[in-house]
């Protein structure tokens, strides 16, 4: 018959504790650092380097990758803004320098005018009906702070008091806006065009237009204008402004 064994669970927990207790022992003893051990122990004087090194590279793919996309960007809008200015040149009214340059392009490119270049029929146009592509309201007007800024608005405002083949755009001419171009008038950079303009538009203030269509070519030359030369008054948008603004 088989025997049995008998188990000392007392002598079992005491051999477990013994055992813990060496391992205990034996891993102090790995751990320990005599003061002698620490004296050897040398930082090294390219630490912050040696730390670093395996972020260099992520470092460098990182720079070459923002760099590449800011390049891209810039690319994009070399290209597409002059597009952008020569279909929407509103869109550019603040940047003095550059809306005129798309805004007479923009007018060069108009397909009556290119036909008219080739020396091609041009489509029959209703210039008594002739329709500005943009109307600008009376709080949409900001007050000049350039030359290029002056110079605009006085050909807006001209517009809408004129006849032309072409107009782009047509501010609307109220006392306010008035006033605005004259304040923008020291803008303008040379002395005499100063004189000029500031004794024309001192007439609009009181309700005169007679003089619309020499400021409009005036202005028009100045910023060489290549189509829409005025060619009359536009006696019925004058006579609803001072029915208006000057009773």
């Amino acid at each position: 018959m088989e025997e049995k064994k008998s188990y000392n669970m007392k002598s079992d927990i005491s051999n477990i504790d013994i055992n813990i207790d060496e391992d205990i022992k034996k891993d102090i003893k790995d751990f320990y650092f005599s003061k002698k051990d620490l004296e050897n122990i040398k930082i090294p004087l390219d630490l912050d380097d040696i730390i670093d090194e395996p972020f260099k590279e992520e470092k460098k793919e990182k720079k070459s990758y923002y760099f590449s996309w800011f390049i891209d960007l810039l690319l994009v809008c070399i290209i597409l803004l002059p597009i952008i200015g020569v279909i929407k040149p509103n869109i550019f009214m603040k940047f003095g320098n550059i809306y005129p340059i798309f805004l007479r392009t923009h007018n060069f490119l108009e397909k009556d005018n290119l036909m008219k270049l080739l020396g091609g029929e041009v489509e029959s146009m209703d210039l008594n009906n002739a329709k500005p592509s943009l109307i600008i309201k009376e709080d949409e007007v900001k007050d000049p702070t350039s030359n290029a800024d002056e110079l605009n608005l006085i050909h807006s405002l001209a517009n809408t008091l004129i006849k032309a083949e072409y107009k782009w755009e047509c501010t609307e001419v109220t006392p306010n806006t008035i006033e605005k171009a004259l304040s923008g008038i020291d803008y303008i950079e040379d002395r005499y065009q100063r004189i000029y303009f500031r004794s024309n538009l001192e007439s609009w203030k009181e309700g005169n237009f007679s003089n619309a269509i020499e400021v409009h070519n005036k202005v028009w030359s100045m910023l060489e204008g290549s189509v829409g030369e005025a060619y009359d008054l536009d006696e019925e948008s004058i006579e609803k402004i001072k029915e208006k603004y000057f009773k």
